[in-house]
């Protein structure tokens, strides 16, 4: 990230034999350690039978679009080894496909934390489903955006290409574009660190509420600090020199803002894991989400539309959807453990706010999957016109409260004979 984020100025430092061995160095540890995390939230103890087969589908085409963004990766490296350039187009095709991932995944659990909150009204899942929509469209916005500054770099990108930021005119659909990208990211930034407040509010009472609203704001204050440089143009020196090194000290301090907040918003999972008892699926599966949001929000502090020679902003640009991709997995397997067991749900609601967080999700994911057997037993019964909506929904309510003791008996059986 930091050395993408000053190749602009220092591009013919960058683009030497050091520069390239260092970059394709670090592409093969970023590419074996993807491989890894991805293989390893795939592995038993995480293979769990569902009911429906939507996310498996949604799984089996994330990962294909996973494996292009590696071809991508290998094309370039194998370019820029043997011809000493890269393709553009390759960048831009990465940059679609990591985008879309998040897209896809994140629309598919937004839509499932809405439903989740038709079934608890808690806020704290309408901010998190609110949550996974801004980052949605965020990456929609950031394909426009840079994909439109991409489409207008040189084919081949090789150690003579002088690196050099766009020009943004004002008014243009660019412009515009670029607000939107810089705002929504905000955006995706705050609604997350607010949701950690809410989660993570027990602490009050541990540390005090000016401690802990001390303690939780840093973060917020550093990451927004940045704006009285970038949008008002605050402390900038007019002197060329001077501006020189004040953009290299500026984007060395401020580009590992986000990675900080990725850490503050996975410590709730990490709570979660510490202090509850919780089944050893579970606990793999919140620890998925708590490295996908560190990754993912380190991964938004990079970019690749100035065409660096090599493109170190592709390792962090590339990472946005596979990282998106474990935040969703993490989630949605999580709830669908909790709705399976009662025990657990039983110990997280009694626990923090936080556990209270999840054993909400998962009885409400219990009640959809419990209510989408109930229509489908529906469909198949041949319906009497005498027959009220008042008393199909009493009859749908037995059915369901018959459902949910079964699943309970049969999971209290299971333990029993393990035993």
């Amino acid at each position: 990230m930091e050395i993408s984020n000053v190749s602009h100025l220092y591009y013919n430092d960058i683009s030497t034999d050091i520069g390239t061995a260092t970059f394709i160095l670090i592409s093969f540890i970023y590419l074996i350690a993807q491989h890894y995390v991805l293989s390893y939230s795939s592995k038993e103890p995480f293979q769990i039978k569902l009911e429906s087969s939507s996310f498996r589908r949604l799984q089996r085409l994330i990962n294909f679009m996973i494996f292009s963004i590696v071809i991508c990766f290998l094309t370039i490296i194998f370019e820029i080894l043997i011809s000493e350039y890269y393709d553009s187009f390759l960048l831009l095709l990465v940059l679609v496909l990591t985008n879309s991932i998040s897209i896809i995944a994140m629309s598919n659990m937004a839509t499932k934390f809405f439903s989740w909150y038709q079934m608890r009204k808690e806020q704290t899942i309408l901010i998190y489903g609110s949550m996974y929509c801004i980052i949605a469209i965020t990456a929609f916005v950031t394909v426009l955006f840079m994909g439109m500054l991409l489409v207008h770099q040189p084919e081949m990108i090789d150690t003579d290409s002088i690196v050099v930021l766009p020009i943004i005119e004002q008014g243009s659909t660019i412009s515009l574009l670029n607000y939107l990208y810089y705002y929504l990211a905000i955006a995706s930034y705050v609604i997350t660190w607010v949701i950690t407040g809410l989660l993570l509010k027990d602490y009050i009472k541990k540390v005090g509420k000016a401690k802990y609203w001390i303690i939780l704001s840093l973060p917020l204050v550093f990451y927004l600090s940045q704006l009285l440089v970038t949008q008002f143009g605050l402390f900038i020196p007019k002197d060329a020199s001077d501006n020189s090194t004040f953009q290299t000290w500026f984007l060395f301090f401020y580009t590992p803002s986000s990675l900080i907040g990725g850490i503050l918003f996975s410590v709730p999972f990490f709570l979660i894991i510490r202090k509850s008892n919780t089944s050893k699926p579970l606990s793999n599966f919140l620890r998925i989400t708590a490295y996908g949001l560190i990754l993912f929000f380190a991964a938004g502090s990079a970019t690749v539309y100035h065409t660096p020679y090599p493109p170190f902003g592709l390792l962090t640009v590339s990472a946005i959807g596979p990282s998106s991709f474990l935040m969703a997995l993490g989630v949605y397997y999580s709830a669908r453990i909790i709705s399976r067991n009662r025990t657990i749900e039983s110990q997280l609601r009694r626990s923090d706010k936080y556990s209270q967080f999840f054993a909400n999700i998962g009885s409400a994911e219990m009640e959809n999957a419990v209510s989408e057997i109930v229509e489908e037993i529906r469909k198949k019964i041949p319906q009497d016109e005498g027959v009220s909506l008042h008393e199909l929904q009493l009859v749908d309510n037995e059915i369901i409260e018959y459902l949910k003791k079964y699943q309970s008996a049969k999971r209290s059986k299971k333990q029993l004979d393990g035993n």
